[in-house]
């Protein structure tokens, strides 16, 4: 090659840094020699995932609304320019922002894969509170859009949505599940689970390949059974409860993880829970190595991720955003490690709550599948 690897055509390096899958290869490719650095684009953040923040107060019952991203800590806000006339969120699933041109009547609400750019029009659902994804609808054929619409202070209706419906469906259940606020949604085998506020769970067949609607399998009060967990580790006479229970798909495997008050003796545990059907729900064995993953939980959404594919996060914990508590929470983001049982606390920007224009509250977390990069490469 005449020139050598210096002499690359600069549309050919900006080809191949977009298609990089880590933001520490993005800046290898620029440290290669100036002609490199100034054919390829600097990543719009360090790392991911990001925390996704509300204007909105922690208490309230609604959806995300105008919206930010921001570093783990909360002191690095994340610039993207997302499709115009949309700046309200209803949800970041699976590498995608659900996104709406109006708060309670909307009359565009779009999925938006960042990294593509790829927009999926969504019919329109009034009062929607948050959408939830079964797949990415870019590698998966058979994947459903699930929202949770607010039908009054304590309760939500559930709908869902495939591909080429004309409509969002109501699930056709005469006792469909409804929640004051769904903490945790997560897919899982062909089934949806969700935990709610009050600690409500429900398992939905999703009919996924099929065009029948989804169909509730269980439903039950988990308080009693999360109680049983809070005794048998701090005595009948120091029962502290829990704070929230999640469910989260890591690795192939579907994990159920308890959130703990300030004196119970584990910020979080992480249990395999049984769940067959016809039998009585357990926790199961308890998890405390993740196989170099680490947990992502916040309102509705839950993820993991390799700490080895992304060198930024630490291995075997549990994140959390604070994404329900009062307006005088001090942490803006937990950090627990599974193995050693250490809790390390984000302190809540005080600049996010020193300006009532200006407040954000975190709520959850959302990861792009690969780097954004700026538009323009910078020299």
């Amino acid at each position: 090659m005449a020139g050598g690897w210096s002499s690359l055509p600069a549309d050919l390096l900006q080809l191949v840094s977009g298609r990089l899958t880590s933001e520490g290869d993005v800046l290898h490719v620029r440290q290669v020699c100036t002609h490199w650095r100034a054919s390829t684009s600097l990543p719009v953040a360090p790392f991911r995932p990001w925390v996704v923040a509300t204007r909105a107060k922690p208490i309230r019952v609604g959806p995300i609304g105008e919206f930010s991203l921001w570093l783990p800590r909360g002191l690095r806000r994340v610039e993207i320019a997302g499709p115009p006339g949309l700046p309200y969120c209803c949800g970041a699933p699976r590498g995608w922002l659900a996104l709406a041109d109006d708060e309670r009547s909307p009359t565009r609400l779009v999925l938006w894969e960042p990294c593509s750019g790829t927009e999926i029009p969504l019919p329109c659902l009034g009062r929607v509170i948050q959408v939830f994804l079964s797949a990415d609808p870019l590698s998966s054929p058979d994947w459903m859009a699930v929202a949770t619409q607010l039908r009054n202070e304590l309760d939500h209706n559930l709908f869902f949505w495939r591909p080429g419906d004309a409509a969002w469906s109501a699930v056709a259940e005469p006792e469909v599940y409804t929640s004051e606020r769904l903490h945790s949604v997560e897919f899982h085998g062909g089934r949806m689970y969700c935990m709610d506020f009050l600690k409500g769970l429900a398992i939905y067949d999703l009919k996924l390949g099929t065009w029948s609607p989804p169909v509730l399998i269980r439903c039950i009060y988990a308080v009693p059974l999360l109680n049983t967990l809070c005794s048998h580790r701090c005595g009948r006479n120091k029962f502290i409860g829990t704070r929230a229970a999640h469910f989260v798909a890591c690795n192939g495997v579907l994990l159920l993880v308890a959130l703990f008050y300030d004196r119970h003796p584990s910020f979080a545990e992480v249990y395999k829970p049984d769940l067959t059907p016809g039998r009585r729900v357990e926790f199961g064995e308890r998890v405390t190595d993740l196989g170099g993953y680490s947990l992502f939980l916040g309102r509705g959404d839950a993820f993991a991720l390799s700490a080895e594919e992304f060198p930024a996060i630490k291995r075997n914990c549990v994140y959390y955003t604070v994404h329900y508590l009062n307006c005088h929470v001090k942490d803006w983001v937990f950090v627990f490690d599974l193995e050693s049982d250490v809790l390390e606390k984000y302190p809540f920007p005080l600049e996010h709550k020193a300006d009532p224009a200006k407040e954000w509250w975190p709520v959850s977390w959302f990861c792009p599948k690969k780097p954004i990069l700026l538009k323009e490469p910078l020299a």
